[in-house]
């Protein structure tokens, strides 16, 4: 049979077709091409990632030619931080040149030389950052693009994108994508520069909010197109369009926040006011500010207690009034519309007064103490509270930036507050507690139902806590270290016997110098002793017995020795003299007394040397 030699020769066909298969399967031009690209080096990482991008993406859903380009806007929130900076840079120059003082024009152009340099500097780069050229974000068929990426690759394969989030880095919000691994690739933030190869950024801060949100849509379209899955089939939430329709529906509680604007124009109203009735634009005397309702323990424990209100809207001058309003007007409009006109009111009013009956244990002790800020600290602090006990129902894009913002922003300014001085920190911190308790108390707009069920209630509740804290606190003050109200009435009075002390401290160095050039006998200098200079010591004295200065002015030990060596000069002045006969020179008529007066007034009158040379001492120290 031959059987066998058949079935090899079958066998050996069939062998050689698998070989001949195989060999035109090698030399396929796609396989050639394939073959040869593996073995040259690409032209570029961007050329290879879009090979295998192709490669791998034979499902991609994104249509051909899509291209999108997104680009910023002057309307965007970096567009109105440039608009801010350049008002905050014209306020400080302004407050430059005004302050000037003993200044000489030529240091003074130089300061505002450098000012404007770097005001300059600072806007050319918010301006790039403004540029289309500069800061366009371009999505197409293969992937993302912007020179907006941080380091040097500036453009994203869409494969390479597992997630896509949106966060907040030191209040910039960004667009932030998770990279999956790759060679050379680390996930970990580079020292020098803060980057992360594998945790990309885009900062949305220079496109309005309604483009960040068709961008976050739009990436996230493609990233899931990209992979073969329709949009519909695995939806992301958009979080700019929650807070969007979050932020709708709580202007629509309150469209226009006019208690805002109404406590702004009374704060600027009475300023203007002020300034009007002789304050000062920078600053205004501590005397001006008693009169017209500073708060300040001495009067307050006088039973003027409206001073703890008034004090709130009143300002030192057109920096603190302006600092105060911009925190007024960026935190109200939001609290305001949380909890509505009336309790934003009540907190308000209520944080302010828990503000200045706080000082009153502090700086209203010795001092003048005035402006809104406990009242503004009040109203972050209530800002703060409603957000964080509703963090869990609130958007994280609103919520998040709002909490580490405002957070910053009174830790930043207490901070201030302890280690700069003249600063009523007292009142920021009673504010910001009020505000807080407040809060606590208060219902917010969040839960509608809710907050028309309990407002009236609630804010019962509030306004008898707030009426108990306020007296309570008040009545335990401890009693004024500087009566305010005597320290400006004998104002004048400390003046005219310090400037009377001298006139006749003058008058009678002149009277001994002329009897030593032999003008005046001695007899006459004894008889105007007591006829001229003991009625002009006289009338010295009283006003610098009415004199009244606080324990740490550096004048009060003067003022206490100036009236001590005016008592004892008035007392040997006024001494009668006797002659015995056959003389002119005149004896006291108690020496032993005059001996005592003498070594007295020598004591006293270099006690008086040292106090005036320390004073003057501490005089430049403080003008430095």
């Amino acid at each position: 049979m031959h059987s066998a030699p058949i079935a090899s020769r079958q066998t050996a066909e069939r062998l050689r077709e698998q070989a001949l298969n195989r060999l035109n399967a090698d030399f396929a031009p796609e396989n050639l091409a394939a073959d040869l690209a593996a073995q040259q080096p690409a032209d570029s990482a961007t050329d290879q990632v879009q090979e295998n991008a192709e490669k791998a993406a034979p499902n991609n859903l994104i249509p051909d030619g899509y291209s999108e380009t997104f680009l910023p806007s002057k309307k965007s929130q970096l567009g109105k931080t440039r608009g801010i900076f350049w008002l905050t840079m014209l306020a400080v120059i302004a407050f430059t040149a005004f302050s000037g003082g003993k200044t000489t024009p030529g240091s003074l152009g130089i300061t505002l030389i450098i000012t404007l340099t770097i005001a300059i500097s600072i806007d050319w780069y918010l301006r790039r950052q403004l540029s289309g050229e500069e800061a366009y974000v371009r999505l197409d068929r293969q992937g993302i693009e912007s020179p907006l990426f941080r380091g040097k690759d500036k453009r994203l394969d869409w494969l390479e994108i597992d997630g896509i989030t949106l966060e907040a880095s030191q209040g910039v919000r960004q667009l932030l994508f998770q990279l999956g691994e790759a060679p050379g690739r680390k996930n970990q933030r580079d020292f020098w520069t803060g980057t992360n190869a594998a945790r990309p950024a885009i900062a949305l801060s220079g496109f309005e909010p309604a483009t960040q949100e068709k961008l976050f849509e739009a990436v996230s379209r493609c990233q899931q197109q990209a992979r073969g899955n329709t949009p519909d089939a695995t939806p992301q939430a958009n979080p700019l369009a929650e807070e969007r329709l979050f932020q709708e529906k709580l202007k629509s509680f309150t469209p226009t926040p006019w208690v805002t604007w109404l406590l702004v124009a009374a704060n600027v109203l009475l300023w203007g006011l002020t300034l009007l009735n002789g304050a000062g634009i920078l600053k205004t005397p501590s005397e001006q500010l008693l009169l017209w309702g500073g708060n300040a323990a001495s009067e307050v424990q006088r039973g003027e207690w409206w001073r703890l209100l008034s004090s709130t809207f009143m300002h030192n001058g057109v920096m603190h009034l302006f600092m105060n309003m911009l925190g007024l007007a960026s935190i109200g409009i939001t609290v305001e519309r949380i909890y509505g006109h009336r309790l934003f009111l009540l907190i308000y009013l209520g944080s302010g007064l828990t503000g200045s009956v706080l000082s009153l244990f502090f700086a209203a002790q010795q001092a003048v103490s005035v402006g809104a800020s406990g009242a503004v600290f009040g109203i972050a602090g209530a800002l703060l509270v409603g957000i964080y006990q509703h963090r869990q129902q609130l958007p994280a894009t609103f919520s998040k930036p709002t909490l580490s913002g405002i957070g910053f922003f009174v830790c930043y300014s207490l901070l201030q507050g302890f280690t700069h001085p003249g600063i009523d920190n007292a009142a920021h911190v009673g504010g910001l507690l009020g505000g807080c308790l407040l809060a606590f108390i208060l219902p917010e707009r969040f839960d509608s139902e809710h907050f028309a069920r309990s407002f009236r209630q609630r804010a019962l509740v509030a306004l008898a806590i707030i009426t108990v804290v306020t007296t309570g606190l008040a009545s335990l003050a401890p009693p004024a270290a500087v009566d305010m109200h005597r320290l400006f009435a004998s104002s004048a009075v400390t003046m005219r016997g310090l400037q009377g002390f001298d006139a006749a401290m003058q008058a009678l160095k002149a009277e001994q110098e002329n009897l030593r050039a032999g003008k005046l006998t001695e007899r006459e200098a004894d008889d105007r002793s007591r006829s001229v200079f003991a009625p002009m010591f006289a009338k010295v004295l009283p006003d610098l017995k009415q004199a009244y200065l606080p324990p740490n002015d550096p004048r009060r030990p003067l003022i206490e020795s100036s009236a001590r060596i005016t008592e004892l000069l008035l007392e040997s002045l006024a001494m009668q003299s006797i002659y015995r006969e056959g003389s002119d020179k005149p004896e006291p008529a108690d020496p032993a007394r005059m001996a005592e007066i003498e070594k007295e007034l020598e004591e006293e009158t270099q006690r008086f040397a040292s106090q005036l040379e320390e004073a003057k001492k501490k005089g430049k120290s403080a003008a430095k």
